[in-house]
């Protein structure tokens, strides 16, 4: 996927967006699907308004830019959506850090734990946050749009939920030397399903 992509799912919701307002969802710890760089938003903006990909919107005269998708745009929007093959490959800092936490010493590794489980328990206050009061904050909202929206956000809530409970268990391996990994950590087709 590539960054002009991910401005054109944005702009394709029908609001006009700034740079600002793109990079305030591109960076919104509840919105997993993309990062990027405010350099990198303002640069790929202006490449796509060359290309025809998105049109000027507005102009004030403090020079703040909003942007909407144009046909061209939602056609390459759809095309990338048919024919582009996903990337399943997930670069993932966080991951790659409790992969190595063998490298560090106990209290080291529980830090790194600590600072994981405190992220990830302020996701799940955010995502449920947002879906409690879905209906209440968006006059559209159950909108095409927004529908697929708060389906996905409901992933991302369960999804938190099981790296809650994995990191507690990853808790107890790390403490009990002597604990088996198989039996606190049973394989998906043991586990019980919730």
């Amino acid at each position: 996927m590539a960054l002009r992509h991910a401005i054109l799912a944005a702009l394709s919701r029908g609001k006009p967006r700034t740079g600002y307002d793109l990079n305030a969802s591109f960076n919104d710890v509840n919105d997993r699907a993309w990062h990027a760089s405010p350099s990198q938003v303002y640069s790929e903006l202006t490449k796509m308004e060359s290309r025809g990909l998105i049109e000027i919107s507005e102009r004030n005269e403090r020079g703040r830019t909003s942007y909407v998708i144009s046909d061209a745009g939602y056609d390459e929007l759809r095309r990338w959506l048919l024919h582009d093959q996903p990337d399943h490959g997930v670069r993932d800092d966080a991951a790659l850090r409790l992969l190595n936490l063998w490298v560090l010493q106990r209290d080291e590794a529980e830090y790194l734990l600590d600072a994981e489980v405190a992220f990830q328990r302020q996701r799940h206050f955010s995502l449920s946050h947002l879906l409690d009061n879905w209906e209440d904050e968006r006059e559209d909202h159950d909108s095409p749009v927004w529908r697929n929206r708060r389906a996905l956000y409901t992933l991302w809530l369960r999804q938190t939920s099981l790296t809650l409970d994995w990191l507690e268990q990853l808790r107890e391996v790390l403490t009990d030397p002597d604990a088996s990994v198989a039996a606190v950590m049973p394989h998906a087709e043991h586990a019980t399903r919730r």
